[in-house]
């Protein structure tokens, strides 16, 4: 019988808590392995944040985060880059305007270096057109680029890889 099946509904509370108490967070349903077992048995992958004791955020960009360092953070991706460039005592700003460009902010600047992280890549149409400007932008300035995807942080925090430029700077 199908795995997602058969975990039962404590038994994915429980690991929802386990991940709480390693991260001090709550699971993106794409690092968590049984996201699927999870809907399966509470209807819903906020059901089951909310099973566990812990509040979803279902609204897209509504929460904001606060990074270690007293950053402010759009998402909680954004915050677990923050906290990582903050605990190597990586010195960086957070949404500093493009050049010549002040509706436009990139998420991180660490000495040359421009830190996207674009959470939404590929998920919508006008996320991924920003997403475009940005990039021309970059070209068109020459800047030093550093592009973070979700693949970089979930279900591995793969940040020590992709920013490897940095402690050599």
């Amino acid at each position: 019988m199908n795995q997602n099946h058969t975990l039962s509904k404590g038994f994915i509370i429980e690991k929802i808590k386990a991940f709480y108490k390693k991260t001090e967070r709550i699971p993106f349903k794409r690092e968590f392995q049984h996201t699927k077992a999870a809907r399966n048995r509470f209807g819903s992958w906020n059901n089951a944040i909310k099973a566990a004791g812990f509040i979803p955020n279902p609204v897209m960009f509504a929460k904001k985060y606060t990074g270690k360092d007293g950053h402010k953070c759009d998402s909680l991706a954004e915050k677990i880059i923050d906290d990582w460039l903050y605990t190597r005592k990586i010195d960086h700003r957070r949404s500093v305007a493009y050049p010549n460009k002040s509706t436009f902010t990139v998420d991180f600047v660490v000495g040359d270096y421009w830190i996207e992280f674009f959470g939404l890549h590929g998920q919508l149409n006008r996320y991924d057109e920003l997403r475009k400007e940005k990039l021309r932008l970059i070209r068109q300035y020459k800047l030093k680029f550093i592009e973070i995807l979700p693949k970089h942080l979930f279900p591995r925090n793969k940040l020590q890889e992709t920013l490897t430029v940095l402690s050599k700077s």
